[in-house]
């Protein structure tokens, strides 16, 4: 198969534009099957890849380059603008949805450069035209229907010297228009080779696009070329690595009996189409009728018809009912027409309604009991993953957190944690947060020995991380602390004969419940000893890893369940990780010290210690927290994570050193 980039047609004719292709992504299906769908797995092998033809080099940014910021003082706004702090370029990005708002921007370049600028695309972008010293270089259309995405926008080539870049809003009233940056590119094919720090390291996360949407191997290449070669922190996530489920669903149908004698040459027909679509859409089937034929083989003609390859529906025959079934699952079946004729005479067919019916959607939970738990997606990325991180000599420890998107939230399934009232722990990720019950312990042993042999397969030594595997650590308000699953609460009075006590808040002193606290964290420790026995029953020489996230807990009662200390000790894990968000982005430099020595106090050492740092906010001292744990003599300290270390645009190499002031960002 060749795709002919320069001549690229639809299947209509018409031209692909290719000018500005950076990423392909193929989409595949599995086969049709003949009845309700069950879940299979597919492989798709691509072999003896080529691309020929001109425009293959690949240039960067090359040396003297820069970025004038949307809050650089070159930069000059008329009209109504707004900054919003997050993941862009510098640590913020400007939006005007006003027409006629303007950016002005002077700048003196010393050479020739590609001059881009850094925008946001979205589902209700406007228009922007670009002037550039005064010369109309046309319009940037900033709408994608169904996406927002940041891009990096090339404007043209320009000789060195002065110049004068304007950007107009020439969009619609209430249409957007982000700036985020104006990068004056030098390009060069030569990519920089930067200072190897072997005790520094990047975090990656399965559920953001540096992970799920971009290539394993260019992930694994991106941070090694970074020279930040420390031990490598990868989040399995808590949205998609596992199989799911639907709960409580029906398939729409509708039954359609032949009745009588089929008269010899005569048409049986069946129309199915859309509800609101006019009749013209349909698709019909028509069956002429044969000598022999009876109202049974008739059923079976269609049955057979209907079963190979159509999209909308499939069909069963049992006798002279053939009943058709909706392949999409839900209420969307009940959209789907049908009719049928003759519908009277000897020979007729009764259909049980004018659409398909009973059609019912579901819920999609996460499917605890298939094998494997782990999906294809999450088993092949990450198998490519710690391949490729192999291949560059880095160690790299898999986590998981109790997170789970699509768990099964009710009482029955036995999986969530639970406030006072009963309702189940919802995180804003959006997540379930998972108990340690016997149904929860189960799901989660096999996960972590499913990624144990990914990683051994890929040439690891399994490293595998509980990554806040913890007690949700809020309240509920006018509810409580989260420990009143089910399992929980009939555990803690079998072992003690009587009910829990209600425990409010998490500053409340656990000396007042020492039962409580005794036993919630005897749960979550047993949950991760088990799972250590039950890993390291097939791979004994696994390693653990604790993360650990100090400023959640520094609420009395937090501190206690969520820190057995008697169990989570250096002699059973092989490191402890720290972090502290929060006081990193509230710039509580105090805090964060504590945070940074907190495993030191636990008894384990600077060569079994590591320390995760957020790298979000540009403004925030996270470079002063990440040299505190350098100078501790910590075995690995992980920047979090790859994600914003790009979207904001740190420089490399990291000033790690011991001094006063690092500039990273206005």
């Amino acid at each position: 198969m060749t795709l002919p980039f320069g001549d690229l047609v639809d299947i209509e004719g018409r031209r692909v534009p290719t000018e500005r292709v950076r990423k392909m992504r193929w989409t595949y299906a599995a086969d049709l099957q003949d009845g309700a769908f069950e879940r299979t797995e597919f492989l798709v092998e691509v072999t003896n890849w080529q691309v020929t033809g001109s425009g293959r080099e690949y240039n960067v940014a090359g040396p003297g380059s820069w970025r004038i910021e949307d809050n650089a003082p070159e930069v000059e706004y008329a009209g109504a603008w707004s900054s919003h702090a997050g993941n862009f370029s510098g640590g913020s990005i400007r939006l005007s949805t006003e027409p006629g708002a303007r950016v002005r921007c002077h700048y003196r370049a010393s050479a020739r450069h590609r001059l881009y600028l850094g925008t946001r695309a979205t589902f209700n972008g406007g228009s922007v035209r670009v002037v550039i010293d005064g010369v109309e270089r046309g319009t940037e259309n900033l709408l994608i229907p169904g996406e927002d995405v940041l891009q990096r926008r090339l404007l043209g080539e320009f000789e060195g010297g002065e110049h004068l870049v304007e950007l107009i809003h020439v969009g619609l009233p209430g249409t957007h228009f982000y700036f985020d940056f104006l990068e004056i590119a030098y390009p060069t094919s030569e990519l920089p080779v930067y200072p190897v720090h072997s005790r520094v390291a990047l975090a990656t996360d399965w559920d953001t696009d540096h992970s799920m949407a971009v290539a394993a191997e260019r992930t694994a290449w991106m941070i090694y070329t970074s020279g930040l070669h420390g031990r490598v922190n990868h989040y399995v996530g808590a949205l998609w690595f596992y199989e799911l489920a639907c709960k409580g669903y029906q398939y729409a149908s509708a039954a359609v009996e032949f009745v009588g004698q089929p008269e010899f040459s005569q048409i049986t027909e069946l129309r199915i189409g859309y509800v609101n679509e006019p009749p013209e859409a349909d698709t019909v089937i028509a069956h002429v009728n044969r000598i022999g034929d009876t109202a049974e083989t008739i059923a079976k003609a269609f049955e057979l018809e209907l079963n190979r390859g159509y999209t909308a529906v499939w069909a069963r025959a049992e006798g002279n009912r053939l009943t058709i079934f909706a392949r999409a699952m839900g209420e969307e079946g009940n959209r789907i027409r049908i009719t049928a004729s003759p519908q009277t005479g000897n020979f007729f067919v009764r259909v049980s309604g004018p659409t398909l019916a009973g059609g019912v959607d579901g819920e999609w939970v996460t499917d605890t009991t298939a094998k494997p738990r782990l999906n294809r997606a999450a088993r092949d990325w990450s198998a490519a993953y710690y391949r490729a991180l192999k291949s560059y000599g880095l160690d790299v420890v898999a986590a998981f957190s109790m997170e789970l998107q699509h768990a099964d939230p009710s009482p029955e399934a036995g999986l969530a944690q639970r406030y006072p009232n009963g309702e189940p722990v919802r995180l804003s990720t959006p997540a379930i947060q998972t108990n340690f019950s016997p149904a929860s312990r189960e799901f989660w042993k096999e996960v972590y020995l499913e990624m144990a042999g990914i990683l051994a397969e890929a040439g690891h030594r399994p490293y595998l991380q509980f990554g806040e595997v913890q007690w949700w650590y809020f309240p509920l308000a006018g509810s409580g602390m989260p420990f009143y699953d089910d399992y929980t609460r009939s555990a803690f009075e079998a072992t003690y004969g009587r009910p829990m006590a209600l425990i409010h808040s998490n500053e409340v002193d656990p000396s007042q419940h020492p039962e409580e606290a005794e036993f919630l964290a005897r749960l979550l420790a047993e949950f991760t000893l088990d799972v250590i026995a039950h890993v390291r029953q097939v791979y004994p020489g696994a390693r653990f890893e604790i993360l650990y996230p100090v400023d959640v807990n520094q609420p009395a009662f937090n501190r206690v369940v969520n820190f057995p200390s008697w169990a989570w000790t250096a002699d059973r894990f092989d490191c402890l990780k720290t972090e502290s968000f929060t006081y990193t982005f509230n710039r509580n430099l105090d805090a964060a010290k504590r945070a940074v020595e907190f495993g030191l106090e636990a008894g384990f050492e600077p060569a079994k210690r590591s320390h995760l740092v957020g790298v979000a906010d540009p403004a925030s001292p996270w470079l002063k927290e990440a040299r505190w744990a350098l100078s501790w003599g910590f075995e690995s300290t992980v920047l979090f994570a790859l994600d914003q270390f790009c979207l904001v645009g740190y420089p490399l190499p990291l000033p790690l050193g011991q001094r006063r002031a690092a500039y990273l960002g206005r």
